[in-house]
C-alpha cells in the first residue's frame, strides 16, 4: 500500500520563499552595518596604537635625556634614588643598549616607579624580583628565572644575566618565539 503525500500548495511555497528572501535581505543589511562598525573600530584601534607608539617613543626619549642628566628645565625623573654604583653603571649601559629594555613600557606598566620619581632602568636593575617586573613585553623574567635559577643564586639581574650569555646573540625576545 502506498502512502500518498499531500502536494504542497504552490502559493504557500512562494510565500515561504518570499519570507526567506526578505529575511536574507535583512541579514545582509545587518551584516553590512556590522562590517562598517568593525572597520571604524579597527581604524580607531590603529589610530590609538599609533598615538600610543608615538607617546611611548617620546617618553622613552625623555627618560633617556633625564637618565643622561642632560635635561633642561624640569626633570621627569626626580632622582630620588641613590646614584648607581660602578657595577650598576655597567649593567645600565648593557640594559639601555638592549632591544629588550623599553623604559616607556616599563613606566606605563609599573606606575609606582613614576610615582617614586625613579629612573626606570636603575629601578629595574635594583628591583627585578620582588615583585617580578619585566623590562618589556619581549622579555619574560619569570620564565627566564625558571629556566636559569642560577641568576637568582648569583643575585644577577635576569636581563643582564641573559645579555651576558651566548643565548642572547641575535635574540629579540625571551623566551624565543618560533622562527
Amino acid at each position: 500500500m502506498t502512502v500518498q503525500r499531500p502536494q504542497p500548495d504552490v502559493s504557500t511555497l512562494e510565500a515561504e520563499l518570499a519570507d526567506a528572501r526578505a529575511e536574507l535581505a535583512e541579514l545582509r543589511v545587518l551584516q553590512e552595518g556590522v562590517a562598517e562598525r568593525e572597520a571604524k573600530l579597527v581604524a580607531a584601534r590603529d589610530a590609538a596604537e599609533r598615538a600610543a607608539r608615538s607617546l611611548s617613543e617620546a617618553l622613552a626619549e625623555r627618560v633617556r635625556i633625564d637618565a643622561a642628566g642632560r635635561g633642561r628645565g624640569g626633570v621627569l625623573m626626580k632622582s630620588r634614588q641613590k646614584p648607581p654604583t660602578r657595577d650598576e653603571e655597567a649593567q645600565l649601559e648593557m640594559l639601555r643598549g638592549s632591544s629588550m629594555w623599553d623604559p616607556a613600557w616599563y613606566l606605563r606598566t609599573y606606575p609606582d616607579v613614576v610615582e617614586l620619581g625613579e629612573d626606570p632602568a636603575l629601578h629595574f636593575v635594583r628591583h627585578p624580583y620582588f615583585p617580578v617586573r619585566h623590562p618589556s613585553e619581549r622579555f619574560d623574567v619569570r620564565q627566564y628565572l625558571i629556566d636559569h635559577p642560577e641568576a637568582v643564586e648569583q643575585r644577577i639581574n635576569p636581563l643582564v644575566h641573559f645579555l651576558l650569555t651566548a643565548e642572547s646573540v641575535g635574540a629579540d625576545s625571551y623566551p624565543p618565539g618560533p622562527r
